[in-house]
């Protein structure tokens, strides 16, 4: 039975499912180009359907992440905004809306959508609420018969943070935090103030950032901003920090007095910036640990889910894993919003139609793929010169281009589904050459100074460089590198000695695996630097897409499939 899933707002996805396995998974943005697009995913949506070989009549069942009638909270909190300042209202009401007529209301339509844009078909639609779908998408892929799951995000219909029990076939919330308490808003708002935009997802620059300072404003933060509240529970003050004043780039006097002035977006970054971010990094990561202790003191088990866009703050991740008592973990690589549309077609089979599991996710490469003949004609296409050789020529001789300073734009297989690339759509580089991090960002990917970079390893040497046995896929965890291994591999070590690694196994990824034993047999260092094949855009889809960035960027060497470009 296929079971088609749907995330429309920013983010938008789709994934299809048959008997509870995934058959395809993709965001839109990678189809349209558009980073973090907002609508139906028409795209995602046909990939899938042609992946599957189906047409849309053989959809049994259609669902949607969200219940766009769940209004009134929302409605009640703008209301009470009123009460603390007129411009809080204001920014309320002018987003809710939009909102309301673009985006919810707009959601009821999505059946006919369906229908009258791929054809005719019989599915039952469900509208699903958001943390459910959330939770969902974790649980029902991991490895655990009964666990925990805490997921966090800005917000979905009202609930900003969900505490759950899965059992079997089963998500069952136990406790809910709404609106204005957000975790996810407390953290975009932050962005903002930094002179970032919370809408292009640059929380991520906040999180990389707070490594370069110390958590000087902490106390401000925790006592009056984001505190906690009982044994798991914990409240955001909106009158000294709100988010939808901050999108706006609108700040309080109580805030500026404490913090300095916001910010502005071509300011240089200064230590106080630094400082700024360290502390609101330090004080999140805190009030997710005394969130989880309550948790498991609440559930008593040992295994843990987590999704949610919060659960890609990967350094309060490594933190998670060695400070709660928690003993096992399991995050999912699009566990932001692109993710509810694999917990919505999974919550749909699982919890609405009994369906059995035994599907564990042990990879994110749910996205399209491409021919060597389909690669070739996009070369012939584009006018370039290139070579097409076996593996047995093709992998050590990247291994020592790269070995040699090359930067290549590896491009195979099966486009991975989640924000990180995971070696089918990526960059890399040597990482033991000290200045790498730097050419990537400000030569190859035009990013921030501050933006770090992460590796690539062969599963098997993990304990090695971390010390400690460490298993994951989707690079979603930094921990501490052994400090004996740092001076190694520089490129992938950030300024506080932590890396954020990807595991990669020889049964599930070996041709990548292969490429990276070679150049460990070359070098002695068991992984490569992998940043995503993207520059300010979307990771690249296509052959068609890697050829346009390799054009219009500074690196030497491409590969698609079995084909080498080398300038």
């Amino acid at each position: 039975m296929y079971i088609l899933g749907l995330t429309t707002l920013g983010d938008s996805a789709a994934t299809l499912i048959k008997d509870g396995e995934i058959i395809a998974a993709a965001e839109e943005e990678r189809f349209s180009r558009v980073k973090h697009h907002s609508g139906f995913p028409y795209e995602a949506v046909q990939y899938c359907l042609e992946e599957a070989g189906i047409q849309i009549a053989g959809v049994a069942h259609a669902a949607l992440y969200w219940k766009p009638w769940v209004l009134r909270h929302k409605a009640m909190q703008a209301l009470k905004s009123a009460l603390i300042s007129r411009d809080m209202f204001r920014a309320r009401v002018d987003r809710g809306v939009s909102q309301v007529s673009e985006s919810y209301l707009g959601m009821l339509r999505h059946p006919q959508r369906l229908r009258q844009h791929f054809g005719p078909s019989d599915f039952k639609f469900h509208f699903l609420e958001h943390h459910q779908c959330h939770a969902a998408s974790a649980f029902f892929v991991s490895p655990f018969e009964r666990a925990a799951i805490l997921t966090m995000d800005g917000t979905g219909e009202d609930t900003t943070t969900m505490f759950s029990v899965g059992e079997g076939r089963r998500v069952r919330p136990v406790k809910r935090i709404k609106l204005p308490h957000s975790l996810g808003q407390f953290y975009s708002a932050v962005t903002n103030f930094l002179g970032f935009d919370m809408f292009a997802g640059d929380e991520w620059k906040v999180m990389g950032l707070a490594a370069y300072g110390e958590p000087e404003f902490y106390d401000f933060f925790s006592r009056r901003v984001l505190m906690k509240n009982g044994d798991n529970d914990f409240h955001l003050d909106i009158r000294v920090l709100d988010h939808h004043l901050a999108k706006h780039y609108r700040f309080g006097g109580e805030l500026i007095k404490a913090l300095g002035p916001p910010r502005r977006p071509d300011e240089e970054i200064d230590e106080r910036h630094q400082n700024i971010a360290a502390s609101a990094q330090r004080v999140l990561e805190d009030t997710v640990l005394h969130l989880l202790r309550g948790l498991h003191e609440q559930t008593g088990l040992e295994d843990l889910c987590l999704a949610g866009g919060c659960a890609f703050n990967s350094v309060m991740n490594g933190r998670i894993m060695t400070e709660t008592p928690f003993r096992r973990f399991f995050i999912q690589p699009a566990a932001g919003d692109a993710g509810c549309s694999l917990g919505a077609a999974l919550l749909v089979h699982h919890q609405k139609l009994g369906g059995a599991r035994g599907f564990v996710m042990e990879h994110a490469y749910y996205g399209p793929s491409f021919s060597s003949e389909e690669c070739a004609a996009a070369l012939d296409a584009a006018g370039l010169k290139y070579e097409t050789l076996p593996d047995e020529e093709m992998l050590p001789r990247v291994a020592r281009m790269i070995a040699g300073g090359a930067i290549v734009g590896w491009f195979q297989g099966r486009m991975e589904f989640g924000p990180r690339a995971l070696g089918n759509r990526s960059f890399l580089a040597d990482p033991r050459r000290a200045d790498m991090r730097e050419l990537l960002n400000k030569k190859v990917k035009l990013r921030e100074w501050f933006r770090p970079l992460a590796p690539s390893m062969l599963e098997e040497a993990a304990e090695e460089v971390f010390g400690r046995p460490h298993y994951d896929p989707f690079m979603i965890t930094v921990l501490d590198v052994a400090e004996d291994q740092r001076a190694r591999i520089p490129a992938v070590v950030h300024v506080d000695g932590t890396a954020r690694p990807q595991t990669v196994s020889r049964r599930v990824n070996p041709r990548y695996w292969n490429l990276i034993n070679h150049f460990a047999e070359l070098t002695g260092v068991p992984m490569l630097l992998n940043t995503s094949f993207n520059i300010q855009e979307p990771i690249v889809c296509s052959p068609r897409d890697a050829i346009k960035t390799f054009q219009g960027a500074s690196f030497e060497t491409l590969v698609l499939e079995n084909h080498l470009v080398v300038r």
